[in-house]
């Protein structure tokens, strides 16, 4: 059984869930970059500190 991405979810509350984190994750992103701080990413199923200015606020960088 392979596992459908989120947002072709049935429940609309899965859909906003997703919206919702994705805007958290920008949100995070532009509080890195004022205050000088690095991003904590999951990579590889490691934590990595990640340079804010390396990461595209428009593009969905969620790893799916």
């Amino acid at each position: 059984m392979s596992p459908k991405p989120l947002s072709m979810a049935k429940d609309p509350w899965i859909a906003l869930a997703l919206a919702a984190l994705r805007r958290a994750q920008q949100r995070a992103i532009e509080i890195a970059r004022q205050t000088g701080t690095q991003v904590v990413l999951s990579k590889d199923g490691k934590l990595v500190l990640v340079d804010p200015w390396t990461l595209d606020l428009d593009s969905s960088a969620d790893g799916e």
